[in-house]
């Protein structure tokens, strides 16, 4: 049975794809991009599930797609491609993926996983973080990342959703257990963040 390792999951999120998305952040990258805002996907906690928990997980929720991001979703291809397969058994559901690698690499991987993956993938924004081509894009952290349409389904929000998008939006979320930010944050939002983290950490370290 696959194991998914994830760092994160979210219900309801309107900052990452159109429409209320559930989101999955998975744990584990192999790139190292410098001012990278998800570092902790790659040497934070993480949680494990299954491929079979994941879909009922997102099954329970009025979701209308799954958006996954990390970390580096393709190194887990195998379990997300199941955990999706199991997921569309039951219901249609839109997929978007954020990945660091770029679509034309990961096709001359010639990885069985990787393209059996890919070929449900609806919406793929791809390459890696870099920070000198960070200028506060909507909905990608670098201008180097592209949208790319891997089917039909979310032509028309590339350009209402994304291209028309002016400003990128965040979204915070707090619980007794996590306190969690969500979207592709701009400089200043992103050290914003870093600041509450650090807060909550040492308040916790006072209880």
């Amino acid at each position: 049975m696959n194991t998914l390792r994830y760092s994160a999951r979210l219900e309801r999120c309107a900052v990452l794809g159109p429409g209320n998305r559930a989101v999955f952040w998975v744990f584990g990258c192999c790139f190292s991009c410098k001012g990278c805002i998800g570092e902790r996907y790659k040497t934070g906690r993480s949680l494990e599930t299954t491929p079979q928990e994941a879909a009922e997980w997102y099954l329970r929720q009025n979701a209308d797609g799954l958006t996954i991001s990390g970390g580096e979703p393709m190194l887990q291809a195998d379990a997300l491609s199941e955990t999706i397969g199991l997921i569309r058994a039951a219901r249609d559901c839109g997929v978007i993926v954020y990945t660091g690698f770029v679509y034309e690499e990961l096709l001359k991987k010639h990885d069985p996983d990787i393209n059996r993956f890919l070929g449900q993938i609806d919406l793929l924004i791809d390459g890696p973080y870099i920070q000198d081509l960070d200028h506060n894009q909507p909905y990608r952290g670098s201008e180097n990342q592209r949208f790319l349409l891997l089917t039909e389904r979310y032509r028309t929000e590339l350009e209402t959703y994304y291209k028309a998008a002016r400003s990128r939006q965040i979204e915070l979320h707090f619980s007794e257990q996590q306190t969690m930010m969500a979207g592709v944050p701009g400089r200043e939002q992103a050290d914003i963040w870093r600041k509450i983290k650090e807060l909550g950490e040492r308040n916790v370290q006072k209880i």
